[in-house]
């Protein structure tokens, strides 16, 4: 029984020793954007809890499709960049808060909430929204003429088509920007091309034909069980062995016992 768990220990270190993170540190819909993509493009991924970061996600895959795996996530804008929301930004108190400080992050907490709605929606890879927004008080009331609130939209999206419309982009913006009309926000749209991945390449063993990342796996699944079997067999052949010790001794012990018999008679 020990024979066997220290051997099962090898087979699940060697089997984890050919696996490598890609990315590490992830909240958990991140991670699955991640496998989804890099599945998606013939790359086996697994999403595991990431040691260093309670909470967290990472993703491994074979280090034969590291390369692979990381062209794939650049490709696909993956994992997407940190966009702090409303919360988050004006949580970041300075030690003397002025009004310029907490106008600058309210825009860049309503900047990422809208980045963080558009990344939402299925088909866009990255968002980035820029505001312009001036800083308007009693004493300084915006009069007509002057610069209003303006906006910039930049999406990449995968396909033929965006998954949403210039209008649309336009509309949602505008709606999260007090004074921000939606003729005031500039969209641009660009697809971007999937990533040029390689066929896998097959390896054989014996009748097998296997991808290159799978080969070394299943050597030591082999390995592992025909040291198994070979442990099994050398099992077999001690008991065997004593059996038949044991059966000449009591043979041998049945036979003086005989003579003895014999020899009184």
């Amino acid at each position: 029984m020990s024979s066997g768990r220290v051997l099962l220990a090898v087979l699940l270190a060697l089997v984890a020793g050919c696996s490598v993170p890609v990315a590490a540190d992830l909240a958990e819909n991140d991670a699955n954007q991640i496998v989804v993509a890099l599945e998606t493009n013939g790359i086996g991924a697994q999403k595991q809890n990431d040691p260093a970061n309670d909470g967290r996600w990472q993703i491994t895959v074979a280090r034969a499709d590291t390369s692979t795996a990381v062209r794939v996530m650049q490709s696909e804008g993956l994992p997407p960049p940190d966009s702090p929301g409303v919360l988050e930004a004006l949580g970041e108190r300075s030690l003397v808060p002025s009004r310029a400080s907490e106008h600058a992050k309210l825009i860049a907490g309503t900047a990422g909430e809208l980045e963080r709605s558009l990344r939402a929606v299925d088909g866009v890879l990255s968002a980035r929204v820029h505001l312009a927004v001036p800083v308007r008080d009693a004493w300084d009331p915006l009069r007509d003429g002057s610069v209003g609130p303006t906006a910039a939209v930049l999406l990449r999206y995968r396909g033929n088509q965006a998954p949403l419309s210039t209008d649309a982009v336009r509309r949602l913006v505008a709606g999260a920007v007090p004074g921000l009309s939606a003729d005031r926000v500039s969209v641009v749209a660009t697809p971007v091309a999937p990533p040029a991945t390689d066929s896998p390449a097959l390896s054989h063993f014996g009748p097998l034909s296997v991808t290159r990342s799978s080969l070394t796996p299943l050597r030591v699944l082999v390995g592992v069980a025909a040291g198994l079997n070979l442990l099994l067999i050398v099992v077999v052949l001690i008991l065997w062995a004593r059996m038949r010790r044991f059966h000449s001794t009591v043979a041998g012990a049945r036979s003086a016992v005989a003579a003895a018999g014999q020899d009184g008679h």
